[in-house]
Parts: structure tokens; sequence; C-alpha cells
């Protein structure tokens, strides 16, 4: 029964992903003026590699009524939050440059919308398989 959502679950993190971004991007935004502020950004990491590569150790199963491990490509998407100095400082040594952030803030949602509408669709199918192919 697991796999017929797997599809849906992947894109669950991904859905995620974006809603932190847009958190992340939209307090540097309201830091435009503060002086000194240097903004942030979200780099997406692999959580199942980046928890094996902390450990140095490689998961397994030690009974088969274990939840299976996710393989190295369909792993769950994480963030990481990075400071990204890239815009350059204004005089008062404030890093945000409010074009740069508009603009990622933008992709980032269209993005997400992307994902969602990617999710909608896929569970409109989950809905119709689950109704007997009636529609309703």
């Amino acid at each position: 029964m697991s796999d017929l959502f797997s599809a849906v679950g992947s894109l669950h993190g991904a859905l995620d992903y974006h809603l932190e971004r847009h958190t992340v991007l939209s307090s540097n935004v309201a830091h435009v003026d503060t002086p000194g502020y240097k903004p942030h950004d979200l780099r997406r990491v692999e959580t199942a590699q980046a928890f094996g590569d902390a450990l140095t150790v490689a998961m397994q199963r030690t009974d088969g009524a274990h939840f299976q491990l996710p393989s190295a490509d369909a792993a769950a998407l994480d963030g990481r939050i990075f400071e990204d100095n890239s815009a350059g400082a204004g005089n008062d040594g404030n890093y945000v440059s409010l074009d740069r952030e508009a603009a990622k803030v933008a992709a980032n949602q269209l993005r997400y919308d992307v994902v969602s509408a990617v999710v909608s669709a896929e569970l409109s199918q989950l809905r119709f398989a689950a109704t007997d192919a009636k529609g309703g």
C-alpha cells in the first residue's frame, strides 16, 4: 500500500523544502534596512546521504519488518542554511540586495507552484483509481 503514495511522499519533501526556503528568503527581505545584516539561503542536501556521511557508517535493516531505507536517488531532500554574501555589502554593511532576494522569492514560488500542481495531479490519479475509474 505504501508504494501507491511513494511519488507523493517524495514530492511532499520538495514542498517542505520550498516552504522553508521561502521563510528564509522572506526574512532577508524583512532585513533589507538592517545595518550589518547578512542574508541567508537554503541549500538542498540529501538527508540519507548526509546522515551516513556524518556517522561514516552504512545503515542497514536488521529485520525484514523494518521500513526500507531510501535509495540514494530517492532520498528525501532537506535544507541547510548558509550565509549568502554574494551581493556585496552596502555602505551600512548590509549584504541584502532587494532585487536579488525578490527574484529568489519569485523563482522559489514558481517551483513550489509546479510541485504543488504535480502533487495535485498525482492525488487526482489516486482518487480516480480508488473510485474504480468512475471519476467521482
